[in-house]
């Protein structure tokens, strides 16, 4: 499996930018359908950086589907990482009317704010329940290094580079955050630029009473770098927890994973497979 580099038709980008013009000429407020992975979602756009971020999911259309081929209708599910909800819309999409619950974490407050809105647009409050809350190795607060509009998904707890600014959030652990909601995910989503090893810190406790079924990631180049918080490589320390990587594409940026627990059936999971692409 290679994951698409092909941009959306030039034409449907030009239109989607001018609308957002002609809009904001006229003082109207724009709120923009797209279409991602055979499903719809409504968002509210105030920002050209908000129809680029839609856009740019076109292009990680394979991860996408990946984690969309593994949702099951009575997951609890975490996305970590969730800017202005735009995937957790299309997961949300895709378990609508089942009992499965969604909760997304988004600390810098515009994409917070444009995140709930996203949701109330859609009319998918009873299964997606926002927390302007940062994860990661442990509790307190921490300093968020902020760059850009709403809508940019540059944020983080981890690399401080070509940041405007930094605020101080709330900080919390997937284990904390679990037993404090009674919600002990079944699949994580985790896209938390540089940060992720220390989420998947702030995760170790729950290894041991609820391992989730399937975690999902973007490993950075930046900030900790595909390191945990004491060097080990992140791969190793899922080796180290009884997890099998089965698929990963080599990224510019990165690289996207999908680790599964070695306790559940591959029965219905590809073989592990890696494919490289240019974006």
């Amino acid at each position: 499996m290679s994951e698409s580099t092909e941009r959306l038709p030039s034409t449907l980008r030009a239109a989607h930018y001018l609308r957002f013009a002609r809009d904001k000429l006229l003082g109207r407020n724009t709120e923009m359908t797209f279409e991602l992975a055979s499903r719809s979602v409504v968002l509210d756009i105030s920002s050209s950086r908000e129809i680029r971020r839609a856009h740019a999911l076109h292009h990680e259309i394979n991860f996408i589907e990946r984690i969309s081929e593994h949702l099951c209708s009575d997951d609890v599910v975490f996305d970590i990482g969730a800017n202005i909800g735009v995937l957790t819309l299309l997961m949300a999409r895709q378990l609508e009317n089942s009992s499965a619950r969604i909760y997304s974490f988004e600390p810098e407050p515009r994409n917070f704010n444009k995140l709930v809105r996203n949701v109330s647009l859609n009319q998918l409050q009873s299964m997606i329940q926002p927390r302007q809350l940062a994860l990661g190795a442990e509790k307190g607060t921490v300093a968020l290094h902020v760059r850009g509009t709403v809508g940019e998904g540059r944020h983080s707890i981890a690399e401080s580079k070509g940041a405007t600014d930094s605020i101080s959030v709330e900080l919390s652990t997937c284990e904390a955050f679990a037993h404090d909601e009674e919600a002990f995910p079944d699949l994580l989503k985790i896209d938390v630029e540089g940060a992720e090893g220390q989420v998947l810190q702030g995760l170790t406790g729950l290894l041991q009473t609820h391992p989730p079924r399937d975690i999902f990631l973007e490993v950075h180049t930046k900030g900790d770098s595909d390191n945990m918080p004491d060097g080990t490589k992140i791969n190793d320390w899922f080796v180290q927890n009884n997890y099998d990587l089965i698929w990963h594409v080599e990224r510019r940026s990165g690289e996207h994973r999908h680790y599964r627990h070695k306790s559940i059936p591959l029965a219905n999971a590809p073989a592990a497979t890696v494919s490289k692409v240019s974006g």
